[in-house]
């Protein structure tokens, strides 16, 4: 008997170094009972929707608001133990974490390493596959926010790919430009030269209409 309890312990306790399952004494609505702890890496939400979800195929868990408890009555978890079961279930929001509390209990009597050695490391390795839901869970949240960071970083290269061509199509067009000016200052030039000749010619005519002025009355 002791050395079944030892080998328990030793398997609870690997449990509790892997971050999944721990065997501990909590409280719940009829006092303190020895019970099992998780922690899982999800909201309180989600870790409450992903145990309905997990245990639906045993049964439907009633909400005893009054207590705070999810409680599965009278369900048959054969990797357990053979006879019914009722499983209580607390969750508690930590930080990034949210911890979850479980009770079994089996007639009048809640299961414990000490009681029921085998059965209890049924219930540890029924949580730990629940507590892995939740990890994989987790790790599609994240994946969904990362490809949401993908999208908008997407996004945001083609915004810089669209104004790259802009940028282009303002070069064409400012190159454009500036040969239309090039063109216009070669012909400004032209009509500068012809402009000059013209003003050339025009103060010519003025001289000659001027010396007509001053040898008006000389003959």
């Amino acid at each position: 008997m002791i050395r079944l309890i030892l080998i328990t312990i030793l398997t609870l306790s690997a449990f509790y170094l892997t971050g999944q399952v721990v065997e501990k004494d909590m409280n719940l609505s009829v006092g303190e009972r020895s019970g099992l702890e998780v922690d899982l890496p999800v909201d309180k939400k989600t870790a409450e929707k992903l145990w309905k979800d997990y245990v639906k195929s045993y049964g439907k868990v009633d909400w005893d608001r009054k207590n705070k408890e999810h409680v599965l009555f009278d369900v048959r978890v054969s990797s357990i133990t053979s006879g019914s079961l009722t499983i209580v279930a607390r969750f508690n929001q930590h930080k990034d974490i949210t911890k979850g509390s479980f009770w079994f209990k089996s007639g009048d009597d809640f299961l414990t390493s000490s009681s029921d050695g085998e059965a209890i490391r049924g219930a540890g390795s029924f949580l730990q596959e629940y507590a892995y839901e939740a990890e994989r869970s987790s790790i599609r949240e994240e994946i969904k926010g990362e490809d949401k960071q993908l999208s908008s970083l997407e996004k945001d290269m083609k915004k810089l790919q669209k104004k790259n061509q802009n940028l282009h199509k303002d070069i064409e067009k400012a190159k454009e430009l500036i040969i239309k000016k090039e063109k216009e200052i070669e012909d400004n030039l032209k009509s500068q030269e012809e402009k000059k000749a013209e003003i050339e010619g025009q103060r010519e005519k003025i001289q000659q209409t001027t010396v007509k002025l001053t040898n008006v009355g000389k003959s």
